[in-house]
């Protein structure tokens, strides 16, 4: 690795650095203190450690020949932090300052305790009902439905990016790295990471046309990871030979085969057999719940009743579906109970 990250103490304006949180290819992420305000913020630097190095401990040296791809990096890391000042919700990571320092440059963010996705299920934490399916999957839509709202695709969920907060909020999205316009076509970008098992094909082939689709993969591939534990097996991979096993074989009581079912659709290899926005997505999810609660007599359906005070405005009909079991469950008590 050439360029190191900054070693903890170093002060960029008003911000200590304290540790590093994470990083790719492109960037590095630390966490700092903000003196002026007494406050905790992530800060993004821009460094692509292949064509740079770092000498006195902080400033950022271009190797010899690489201004251009460096350039051309630097230009998507300026596309990242307009997008992040554009866009605000409550699943999006905003963003608070935009410094030119050390031959580089740096977003500051707003800092939210907690693990990723990845960290999670490592740890062994799978996904066990609908309520927890609900309260993570629905929000992230939300925040990716904003983007498509918009004109633009995330293009990068994947257990790296989503921190799940202390705070018990809902999930946050991060990275807008990749964010690319919607029905476009797929330009090379060295400097951009693909999480294998979570990006859809197009997004490797020279010319695949990006859409919500795309989004619509990364996040039934999220969910199988949740689910299983186990990274689906990447999309190229899978065009010449399929061994993905489908999600609907981990169905139980409390997660029904006829809601996962939904995610393997999302799955598909081919972009136009997915869905084609998140509101037939979720129009999709919404109709396999209230056939699963018509269909159900099991206590799983006290979990999904959690699900109510997570969901916000997104969808609508959900929240219906919901407030429908909650009779459903008065039924079940009363025939249970003899009705006393």
């Amino acid at each position: 690795m050439n360029a190191l990250p900054l070693p903890p103490g170093t002060r960029l304006r008003g911000f200590e650095i304290v540790s590093v949180l994470g990083g790719g290819k492109a960037s590095l992420v630390y966490k700092a203190f903000d003196h002026a305000l007494g406050r905790d913020v992530a800060l993004k630097e821009y460094l692509p450690s292949r064509w740079v190095r770092r000498v006195d401990h902080r400033q950022v040296v271009i190797l010899a020949g690489k201004q251009e791809p460096f350039g051309k990096g630097l230009a998507r890391f300026r596309i990242e932090a307009r997008v992040m000042t554009t866009f605000s919700h409550p699943v999006l990571r905003g963003i608070w300052q935009y410094i030119k320092e050390n031959g580089t440059e740096y977003i500051v963010m707003p800092f939210h305790a907690g693990k990723t996705l990845r960290q999670k299920v490592h740890e062994g934490w799978r996904i066990q009902d609908l309520a927890e399916l609900f309260g993570i999957v629905f929000p992230i839509l939300e925040g990716v439905s904003v983007l498509h709202k918009a004109g633009c695709c995330h293009l990068g969920v994947s257990p790296d990016n989503i921190l799940i907060r202390e705070s018990n909020e809902a999930p946050l999205l991060m990275d807008f790295g990749a964010t690319r316009p919607s029905n476009g076509e797929n330009e090379d970008n060295p400097i951009i990471e693909l999480a294998p098992g979570f990006a859809a094909k197009e997004q490797y082939e020279d010319g695949g046309i990006l859409g919500a689709w795309s989004d619509i993969y990364a996040v039934s591939a999220l969910l199988y990871y949740m689910v299983t534990g186990i990274i689906p097996e990447a999309s190229f991979s899978r065009i010449a030979n399929d061994s993905l096993k489908p999600l609907v074989c981990h169905g139980t009581h409390e997660l029904p085969a006829r809601v996962l079912e939904v995610f393997d659709k999302g799955l598909a290899i081919a972009p136009e057999n997915r869905f084609q926005d998140i509101a037939s997505f979720v129009r999709a999810l919404e109709i396999s719940m209230q056939e699963v609660l018509k269909q159900s007599t099991s206590p799983y359906i006290d979990g999904i009743m959690a699900t109510h005070d997570v969901l916000t405005s997104f969808p609508p009909r959900i929240k219906s579906a919901i407030n429908a079991s909650w009779a459903l469950r008065g039924q079940l008590s009363e025939s249970q109970t003899g009705g006393e």
